[in-house]
């Protein structure tokens, strides 16, 4: 089971974490054309500029804000196993294993579905997992937003950190240590 997990964990991280940017970059869009039709009302996390791609990304971000952030993605983690534990049950049910599973979703990312070596079975397995999970989706987002929300966080003002740590050594420093601070 250990190498199940291990294998299966590959491909749902990658597939969580851009989870993650569709669910904030579809909310802040989502939002912003709200804004935008509600004449006269600002919000500085609309208002703050986004760097262009190869700029730095704006470093000004308080203690709080920090520890919002990392708070929410302890809980991000949380929302993210349990998502996995799922989806490995979906597998189980369906008695797909997670290496069938994983190449055929590749394929049918490719369109080249029909090109996969599956039996009658196994292709039959895989439609059906991979429409239960992406009937899931609409739940796991919407606990990822309550996660990211949970302590007053935005979601736009989440997208921001996140693009400066994985821009800004300085500030992931800063997040890695206030969530090694949080594990003691």
């Amino acid at each position: 089971m250990s190498i199940f997990n291990k294998k299966l964990r590959g491909i749902t991280v990658a597939i969580l974490l851009l989870g993650i940017c569709a669910v904030t970059e579809t909310a802040v869009a989502q939002k912003k054309d709200k804004k935008q039709k509600e004449p006269q009302q600002t919000d500085a996390a609309v208002q703050t500029p986004q760097p262009e791609p190869g700029q730095q990304a704006a470093t000004t971000f308080s203690d709080q804000d920090l520890q919002q952030f990392a708070d929410a993605s302890a809980r991000l983690i949380a929302v993210h196993q349990e998502g996995e534990q799922t989806m490995m049950n979906i597998l189980q049910e369906e008695k797909l294993s997670v290496e069938k599973f994983n190449e055929m979703a590749k394929a049918h990312q490719e369109q080249k579905l029909t090109e996969v070596q599956a039996t009658p079975e196994e292709m039959a397995a895989f439609n059906k997992a991979a429409q239960r999970m992406v009937e899931m989706q609409p739940a796991f987002q919407k606990d990822l937003e309550e996660a990211i929300q949970q302590d007053g966080m935005t979601l736009e003002k989440f997208e921001q950190i996140m693009l400066a740590y994985r821009q800004d050594q300085s500030i992931q420093q800063r997040v890695d240590l206030l969530m090694q601070e949080k594990q003691k």
